[in-house]
């Protein structure tokens, strides 16, 4: 376990399991990025790890912080589903990518796993499946988070083709325990608390545990060069909301919201006005989408958890009260 290893946004949610993960395996050497605010580390993080604050673009940090490593997984990134914030998201997921990339490939780094987006996969009508070989499209089902994914994503193939060990890892929805206030935890809470609710479409979800472990089998078994969809179920969301539900022993009478409804609240709360969540994603939340997951399912040893047991896990740390508790692998 000698591997010296680099993940960036490591306060993150995948970030942090990942470090969880690699120190529970005995590696030791293990170093993590932060953006703006040291005080997001987890507590049962702070020892035995290096922090290091990196704000990308930045490339004098960049290199300096990927200097001696073995192994860099790009897990940083700016998630935004509001038009306005299109420079930032480019800045930080296409350019910032790119920087990391550049000082891998000028530092010798061994293996750079890219973490993008199931955003970044293209989607020409509202009921669609889409593979690893689902190329982008610019349409109405597609966003600027997307995009900046997409562009990321061909900068850390840019460097494949420089001689750089790339993996591209593309997973679905995340599910697991943190804050949640933040990104795809605000499901558990918004069932919780929230109206009975729910958009007509579907996506897919994975587990957190399972997509550290699948990284973890391609760094250890050296397979670069392949592009991963990281999936484990497609549910509508009327499934996975009544699925929380139960498992949180709720007693709601769960009902659809058309979308007209749903684009009155949005506008109605001031969500379109500069938070994260916003009229591009309106489409997505009521089209089916599917994600194949076939390729990841023939890497040796990994399979997926059922959505129900994950749910399961999670509820009850949600209930407990305390989002700093981790799932345990």
């Amino acid at each position: 376990m000698n591997q010296r290893i680099l993940i960036t946004g490591g306060t993150g949610l995948l970030g942090s399991y990942l470090l969880r993960w690699f120190r529970q395996q005995g590696y030791n050497q293990l170093t993590a990025t932060y953006q703006n605010n040291s005080t997001l580390i987890p507590i049962d993080l702070k020892d035995g790890i290096t922090w290091r604050q990196l704000v990308l673009p930045d490339l004098q940090d960049t290199d300096d912080i990927i200097k001696g490593q073995d192994w860099v997984i790009h897990a940083a990134g700016f998630i935004s589903y509001n038009k306005n914030d299109k420079a930032k998201l480019l800045s930080i997921n296409q350019e910032g990518t790119k920087q990391i990339v550049n000082a891998c490939l000028e530092n010798e780094v061994k293996h750079l796993v890219y973490i993008g987006s199931i955003g970044a996969l293209g989607k020409e009508k509202r009921v669609a499946t889409m593979n690893e070989t689902s190329p982008w499209i610019q349409n109405e089902f597609s966003t600027t988070y997307g995009l900046s994914k997409y562009l990321g994503e061909l900068e850390a193939w840019r460097g494949a083709t420089e001689g750089l060990n790339v993996t591209s890892i593309l997973p679905s929805v995340i599910l697991g325990t943190g804050d949640w206030h933040r990104s795809s935890l605000q499901i558990f809470d918004r069932v919780a608390r929230k109206s009975a609710l729910y958009p007509g479409g579907q996506t897919g979800y994975v587990d957190v545990r399972d997509i550290v472990q699948f990284i973890g089998l391609v760094l250890e078994n050296n397979k670069p060069g392949e592009r991963w969809i990281l999936n484990a179920e497609n549910l509508p969301y009327e499934k996975i909301y009544k699925m929380i539900g139960d498992t949180m022993g709720l007693h709601k009478n769960f009902r659809l919201a058309p979308k007209w409804l749903a684009k009155v609240v949005l506008s109605a709360s001031g969500i379109f006005a500069g938070k994260q969540l916003g009229l591009e994603l309106l489409n997505h939340a009521y089209g089916t989408f599917s994600y194949d997951h076939t390729k990841s399912l023939g890497m040796e040893g990994f399979s997926y958890r059922p959505m129900q047991e994950t749910v399961k896990d999670i509820v009850e740390i949600y209930k407990s009260g305390d989002g700093g508790m981790s799932l345990k692998f």
